[in-house]
């Protein structure tokens, strides 16, 4: 295990936005919302870009993008290096 992917018994749920993403905040409530519900111990960190080397080092197609254990939760998404600020 990384520490991207668990941080004491926790999995790390990262919504990878830019600033005026007006769906970040909603997909941080859905997202918590939904593993309270489920009973899962998760993490979600609220990670704000603002360059493309930011969105690079974060694997960032777009804004917001949902990372579970540093892995993109659109599969096909995973293979795309398109990163940017968008």
């Amino acid at each position: 295990m990384t520490p991207k992917e668990h941080s004491r018994g926790q999995l790390i749920v990262s919504v990878v936005r830019r600033h005026d993403c007006s769906h970040g905040p909603l997909a941080i409530d859905a997202i918590t919302r939904i593993a309270e519900q489920l009973g899962l111990a998760i993490r979600v960190e609220d990670v704000v870009i603002t360059t493309d080397d930011e969105a690079m080092a974060h694997r960032c197609l777009g804004s917001p993008t949902v990372l579970v254990a540093g892995n993109d939760v659109e599969p096909e998404a995973r293979a795309r290096t398109a990163f940017g600020v968008t």
